[in-house]
């Protein structure tokens, strides 16, 4: 939260250097986010636009975020989603249906379950509580090293792997638990 705090102060005072670290450290975080609040229906290239947007909104207004209670993650989140839900507004405005076309995609119940289990999985890996559930999604969603991860996380790189370990163990057991009850 500190470094945070120092990013943040850092912004404020247009310090090119933290817009680069954030920008690091917050793309594949605003990637997932876009990203699911799309349901996968955003280009590429759409995702690409709305992160850089959300990173040139965070730049613009700085200010307006407080040091004390303020945090970069939640408000580019915020950023990231409202834009992705306009883009996506957009993006169905402007589809014309064309029935005559058929299509190698993933029929609309196909993206349902598909979009269901993500949901499952997710809530099944925020169960596992902090930090295992930041580390769980760094290393298997953001495809992160686990030395990157020690270093984020500040623990050591053994209690890491210790943590995927187990993590894995947990969400089997919760997934089935999960899917007993459903049936």
């Amino acid at each position: 939260m500190i470094e945070e705090q120092k990013l943040l102060h850092n912004l404020k005072k247009k310090n090119r250097n933290s817009l680069d670290e954030i920008i690091k450290l917050y793309t594949p975080y605003l990637s997932v986010v876009i990203y699911n609040t799309t349901g996968g229906i955003a280009s590429t290239e759409d995702i690409e636009e709305i992160i850089s947007d959300s990173f040139f909104t965070l730049w613009q207004h700085a200010n307006n975020i407080s040091e004390e209670k303020g945090c970069i993650r939640t408000y580019l989140g915020a950023i990231a989603r409202n834009s992705a839900k306009n883009k996506l507004r957009k993006i169905r405005l402007s589809e014309e249906l064309d029935e005559g076309i058929v299509s190698n995609e993933s029929s609309p119940q196909d993206k349902i379950i598909e979009n269901e289990d993500r949901e499952f999985l997710l809530n099944m890996i925020a169960a596992l509580g902090e930090p295992d559930s930041e580390i769980f999604l760094r290393y298997y969603y953001y495809n992160e090293k686990i030395k990157t991860i020690a270093n984020i996380v500040q623990i050591p790189q053994s209690t890491v792997k210790t943590k995927l370990f187990r993590g894995k163990a947990k969400l089997k057991k919760m997934i089935i638990e999960g899917r007993e009850n459903d049936e």
